[in-house]
């Protein structure tokens, strides 16, 4: 499968690893809406987030330390996920849904999903697609050397 988002390559200061790819048809603009997570880590000091980019709408970039105080807060409420960055939610009309879910346990994030739905024929919903990945850790990306 050719991947309709790329994950970019590394280079002299980041390093890039990807997460996940998922894409979903829309019949009605016979579009691919398609979404791929990846970890960017500079090769200076080590710091990294995750990054969700798109071909048809924003995404979402992930802090560690924003996504930890969220992931803290979510527990709390006894929440089984949260929403980060763009979404897109049904509406009358409109089923089409994507969230970039990040799933929490014991306070701590532990998954990411990349959700979408788009629509059929006939603008109704079609079947959805998910991906998940694990939380990334601090270690650092073993890359090739560019």
């Amino acid at each position: 499968m050719t991947q309709r988002v790329l994950t970019p390559d590394s280079n002299d200061a980041y390093t890039y690893e990807q997460l996940a790819y998922v894409e979903a048809y829309d019949a009605v603009l016979n579009a691919d809406y398609a979404y791929v997570a990846y970890r960017e880590q500079a090769r200076s000091d080590g710091r990294w987030r995750v990054e969700i980019r798109s071909n048809m709408t924003a995404g979402a970039t992930l802090e560690p330390d924003a996504i930890a105080s969220q992931a803290r807060a979510a527990g709390a409420q006894g929440k089984q996920y949260f929403t980060w960055g763009y979404s897109f939610d049904p509406s009358e009309g409109d089923p089409r849904h994507v969230e970039f879910r990040v799933h929490v346990a014991g306070g701590q994030p532990a998954e990411v999903e990349l959700y979408v739905r788009a629509r059929r024929f006939d603008h109704t919903p079609d079947e959805p697609h998910s991906v998940r990945f694990a939380w990334p850790g601090a270690a650092p990306l073993q890359a090739p050397a560019v």
